[in-house]
């Protein structure tokens, strides 16, 4: 399945894990060592690794 990804290079699994943790920052008033903000980032993280990879993938293809 190809990563659909925006004109920035973001997909939109990324940017609601995004969401995801500022609400979870949010709900943890700000302690970035909350465990459900670290896990929020942790998938935010792993989706930007995805968009990163997809991008890479790419890069290689010709355009018309």
């Amino acid at each position: 399945m190809e990563r659909q990804l925006n004109a920035c290079g973001f997909s939109s699994e990324t940017i609601a894990a995004e969401y995801e943790t500022d609400a979870a920052l949010t709900e943890a008033s700000q302690d970035m060592t909350d465990p459900y903000f670290l896990a929020a980032l942790a998938a935010e993280t792993e989706q930007r690794t995805i968009d990163h990879h997809a991008a890479e993938a790419r890069q290689g293809e010709v355009k018309p």
